[in-house]
């Protein structure tokens, strides 16, 4: 049997959002794919500050990170792509005038420009995050590889004309993740793809999240959660269980991975 190069995403796909917590299951079929001697991958849209030693509890140590902008092979940084400093800043005098508020995702920071709506708080409880502090100028002196935009109506899409160079990409009810353009996971996946050498052939990538359809569509093998939107599920070549109901184990035991 070929080694496979998988990438997993994190929430909603390793953690599960009801609980906070990372299956039995899951745990079981990450130790067994190590085992086997696939290379297992976290490819999500948190920068690493936000990881919380989940990388650590899986003995995971390569991810791809920020939706694509960061990517790391056993400690190694294999791809480092801020967004342009002055794009940054052109986007946080926009969204400073227009009282929009923004957070920074750097590689060791995730941190506020404002505070004003609250929204960066409900934003946080949908993905168990802790509350980020108001950190002024942060991006004035330190690399962003991603903006949060903490945005509620449904024509985000829009900002698109107004900033050519970003994408503006639905994260939750509460916030839109804003990256540089031309692609999102699929980025760091493929830096990661080059760097081993490995075929495409023998890639896989499981997600559940908007943010996941890159690498579901790039990967030989695209596999979206039970618990994923049908926009996703359709880009995918399987369809597994829900988190809470073993999905990541059962499909991997289907694929006799494990």
């Amino acid at each position: 049997m070929d080694k496979k190069l998988i990438f997993l995403d994190l929430d909603g796909t390793i953690i599960s959002h009801k609980t906070n917590s990372i299956p039995n299951s899951t745990v079981k079929a990450i130790k067994l794919l190590k085992k086997n001697g696939h290379t297992v991958i976290i490819a999500t849209g948190r920068p690493p500050s936000l990881f919380y030693g989940i990388d650590k509890e899986l003995e995971i140590d390569s991810y791809v990170a920020a939706n694509g902008r960061i990517a790391v092979y056993e400690g190694k940084l294999v791809l480092d792509k801020p967004i342009d400093h002055e794009i940054v800043k052109s986007f946080e005098e926009y969204a400073t005038l227009n009282n929009i508020d923004i957070a920074f995702e750097g590689i060791n920071d995730y941190v506020l420009n404002s505070d004003n709506s609250g929204l960066s708080n409900q934003f946080s409880d949908v993905f168990h995050l802790h509350y980020p502090e108001v950190v002024k100028e942060f991006h004035l002196h330190n690399n962003v590889y991603q903006i949060i935009m903490f945005y509620t109506k449904d024509d985000f899409k829009t900002f698109e004309t107004m900033f050519p160079s970003l994408n503006f990409s639905f994260a939750n009810n509460y916030g839109i993740d804003v990256n540089a353009k031309g692609g999102l996971k699929d980025v760091g996946v493929k830096a990661l793809v080059n760097h081993l050498n490995f075929d495409l052939k023998d890639t896989i990538a499981v997600g559940d999240g908007f943010n996941d359809i890159s690498m579901i569509e790039y990967c030989n093998i695209g596999i979206a959660m039970g618990n994923a939107a049908l926009k996703v599920q359709e880009s995918a070549d399987i369809v597994t269980d829900r988190v809470e109901e073993d999905g990541l184990y059962n499909v991997f035991l289907k694929l006799g991975l494990i």
